[in-house]
């Protein structure tokens, strides 16, 4: 049994999520030279491209539904540039949480909503998606002087879980697993009625609150409603916001709303509402870097994604087919 057990660790740790892999990447990004840095992330994501079968064809099928005519032919080469730039963003994730991270550039909008709304005093319910690099988005929050909690399912690869939750919590950020306690939700709320930052992604489902159906590049996708509710419970409004890459170390952060749901609103609609709402400005943001969105699964339910799996195959064949493992 021991003998399985530390077989299954180490069949995990070398996946391409596992543990030996992020180490690896840890090494290169912190103390390998300049030009490994900047060249070396491409390379190791069209590796994964071509191996990763699994994930590869997820990311096809939903970058054939946010791309617009003529580009959804192109969606294999989009998605190979989508496996490149989350090398990047990992890469840079891990040098910036290392002890020796060099600067990154962030081009900051004047008009800084999430500023605005910590002065109220309660509290900010910050909701964003898988787009870019949100590890650095967060560690950048802190200068708003206010603590950052982060609400999260724990690693899909297990041998990653510490690794990952130790290099965020050297930048001070804090995480609140979702799914491991009835009380997270209650953590959530009193971190906002202290005036703090509960930051929650869009595209997981994480935790209680359950999910509705929104529309979304014209086909209905399940997006978590626990950031309504928890903003609704506490009075604190949304702010979306998204970090994409537009080079080395260079980010662009964006920040829209804030949008609120009236505390007396518990019928669906209300919340429906502002979701829709707030969905719009992760379209906006998908419409102009879709090859950062790292979505690695197949996002829409089965009835959307059906109508694009198979046109989804047939351009896939001028990139080959060795990759079936994921």
């Amino acid at each position: 049994m021991l003998e399985q057990s530390l077989a299954a660790r180490l069949r995990h740790s070398l996946r391409f999520d596992g543990l030996w892999w992020r180490r690896f990447a840890y090494l290169g990004s912190v103390y390998g030279p300049e030009w490994w840095k900047r060249y070396s992330p491409p390379l190791i994501g069209a590796i994964f491209f071509l191996t990763v079968g699994r994930n590869r064809r997820a990311a096809v099928v939903n970058l054939q539904r946010i791309l617009d005519d003529p580009a959804r032919r192109r969606a294999p080469w989009v998605a190979l540039r989508m496996f490149s730039e989350f090398a990047h963003c990992m890469a840079e994730t891990l040098e910036y949480y290392s002890p020796r991270p060099l600067p990154i550039q962030l081009d900051v909008p004047t008009d800084d909503a999430l500023a605005a709304v910590l002065r109220e005093g309660r509290g900010a319910v910050v909701v964003t998606g898988h787009v870019g690099n949100w590890d650095i988005a967060a560690k950048t929050l802190r200068d708003y002087g206010r603590p950052i909690n982060i609400v999260m399912a724990r690693e899909v690869n297990f041998t990653a879980h510490d690794f990952m939750r130790q290099a965020r919590e050297r930048a001070g950020v804090r995480v609140i697993y979702a799914d491991s306690s009835v009380f997270s939700s209650l953590n959530m709320i009193r971190a906002l009625r202290n005036n703090e930052i509960v930051a929650l992604q869009l595209d997981r489902s994480a935790g209680a609150g359950g999910t509705r159906l929104v529309p979304f590049f014209g086909a209905p996708a399940r997006f978590p409603s626990g950031p309504f509710a928890l903003a609704r419970l506490s009075g604190a409004p949304l702010v979306p916001i998204f970090i994409p890459r537009v080079g080395t170390r260079h980010y662009s952060v964006r920040i829209y709303g804030p949008f609120r749901v009236p505390r007396e609103g518990r019928d669906a609609r209300a919340v429906a509402a502002t979701m829709r709402e707030v969905i719009a400005t992760f379209e906006n943001i998908l419409h102009e870097f879709p090859s950062q969105w790292f979505q690695f699964t197949p996002f829409w339910t089965p009835e959307a994604s059906a109508s694009v799996a198979n046109e989804a195959k047939q351009i896939e064949a001028p990139l080959g087919r060795s990759g079936t493992a994921g």
